[in-house]
């Protein structure tokens, strides 16, 4: 049967069987779709918001500089049927603050910068771990600390 292990003599035909088959045929064609797109998953939903936050500011800035060489008596203009209308770079560039006041407040909440700077840590010291068990495995007798030391020296000159 599509999208489950039995076939419908073995269990198949069960509702909560059919069910989850369905659920994972549609999520496979919907990540069908996605890359036909070019639409890459997110993998690191983190980074992907602090990507998403500069993307959110530079359109505040691109609006803002718009809104700036309007002149005052042309931030607002008569349509053809005689009402006031607000120009769309006002309320694009209104619509830009409120949208980044939201996501900066998002990330704070979340303190994504604590969080990106610990996956960092982390990172590190999984490669430093690594490194110290390589050198282990080299035996490389008298020699070692002092490729230690030059690790340790050549990976706190990459942290700063």
């Amino acid at each position: 049967m599509k999208g489950a292990a039995v076939c419908v003599a073995h269990g198949g035909a069960a509702p909560q069987v059919r069910r989850k088959a369905a659920e994972r045929l549609a999520a496979h064609e919907a990540l069908g779709e996605l890359a036909r797109r070019g639409v890459t998953p997110v993998d690191n939903p983190l980074s992907a918001l602090a990507s998403l936050a500069g993307e959110i500011l530079a359109a505040k800035d691109v609006f803002r500089e718009r809104v700036s060489r309007l002149q005052e008596e042309a931030w607002r203009y008569q349509d053809a049927k005689g009402g006031e209308q607000l120009r769309a770079e006002l309320a694009m560039y209104e619509r830009a603050l409120d949208r980044s006041a939201r996501v900066l407040a998002d990330i704070a909440r979340l303190k994504i910068d604590e969080r990106l700077t610990a996956i960092t840590e982390q990172q590190g010291q999984a490669l430093a771990a690594v490194i110290v068990a390589v050198l282990d495995r080299l035996d490389l007798g008298e020699r070692a600390g002092q490729v230690r030391e030059l690790v340790a020296v050549e990976l706190e000159r990459l942290a700063a």
